[in-house]
């Protein structure tokens, strides 16, 4: 086994062979028949390597990579973006104000360290009102130092980025407050630049109780051109589908039954009881909906994907 297959072969057993061929843009069979040197490997081939995963074609061809130096490149998450997210100071979510007063805003920068991308730095600023967070980007973006913009601001956080073929990570910390956030979003199977998505951030609350916090999030390296009271439905955990057919269904065979139906319950029963059996029954019903229906987890389903990044593709440039 010569040099390439060699570390081919530890390519993609630690991604898998799919990934390699998503990620280089060619089929599953031209990677096997590469490992099994059924054929040769072609230079569009080895250019997509290079690009995709941060890899010196010579080293690839003529040296023994480790496990460690085939990371694979962050070059398509390289910029900066927009981050929309809730205010989170009210007790478990429970909004009682304007849809446009509960969004906050912040900016994440994805900067390389080198080259390559095999190493990058993300930085993240929040703010509570749109158009500081808005400035923000449009500065990094006229920038060559992003940093430089981040650190004109007193709140601003630093982190990593990791990502396998499913998924993209981002935690940022701030070591003057202690505080933590662990976003958490699709990693398409892809090779053109990110632009964003909806995902999950995992944080502490701010306000009166500085407890944990999970809730949705928007990265976009676009603005979305849609009002914050339109963004709120997006990010909002649950999404009520209630099938109300059997619900009616028992509601109304209890009013015959009431009033309709000559029984000898309904005969004897009193005005004041029947209006007390319809509330009992539809407090039992109005609660067994809300149970049913409550939030338990947070789940970015192809649905929910698909919207935003839609809506990213035709954002603003900032």
């Amino acid at each position: 086994m010569n040099n390439f297959q060699k570390n081919l072969k530890i390519l993609t057993d630690k991604y898998t062979q799919k990934y390699v061929a998503d990620k280089t843009g060619v089929s599953q069979s031209s990677i096997n028949n590469y490992l099994t040197k059924n054929s040769e490997p072609s230079i569009a081939f080895l250019v997509a390597l290079k690009n995709a995963f941060g890899i010196s074609v010579d080293d690839f061809l003529f040296s023994e990579i480790t496990k460690e130096e085939s990371d694979v490149s962050y070059e398509r998450f390289i910029g900066n973006y927009l981050v929309y997210y809730f205010n989170n100071n009210y007790y478990k979510g429970e909004v009682h104000t304007n849809a446009n007063k509960v969004l906050s805003y912040g900016v994440i920068s994805i900067l390389k360290k080198d080259e390559i991308a095999k190493d990058v730095d993300v930085y993240g600023t929040f703010f509570k009102e749109r158009k500081d967070a808005l400035t923000l980007l449009s500065e990094c973006n006229a920038s060559v130092d992003a940093l430089a913009m981040h650190k004109k601001h007193d709140n601003i956080y630093k982190g990593d980025i990791f990502t396998n073929d499913k998924s993209m990570f981002i935690t940022l910390s701030n070591a003057l407050n202690g505080d933590r956030a662990f976003f958490i979003f699709n990693n398409p199977p892809s090779l053109a630049k990110y632009i964003g998505g909806i995902g999950t951030v995992n944080s502490i609350a701010r306000g009166r109780e500085h407890n944990p916090c999970i809730e949705y999030a928007i990265m976009t390296k676009r603005l979305i051109d849609k009002p914050d009271g339109e963004l709120y439905k997006y990010l909002e955990l649950n999404d009520y589908r209630v099938n109300f057919d059997e619900t009616i269904a028992d509601f109304v065979a209890l009013l015959k039954r009431l009033y309709v139906e000559n029984n000898e319950i309904s005969a004897n029963l009193t005005e004041t009881q029947k209006v007390s059996i319809i509330q009992n029954n539809l407090e039992y019903h109005f609660n067994e909906i809300l149970h049913s229906n409550s939030f338990r987890f947070a789940k970015i389903s192809n649905r929910e994907d698909d919207t935003i990044y839609k809506l990213i593709k035709e954002g603003i440039d900032v």
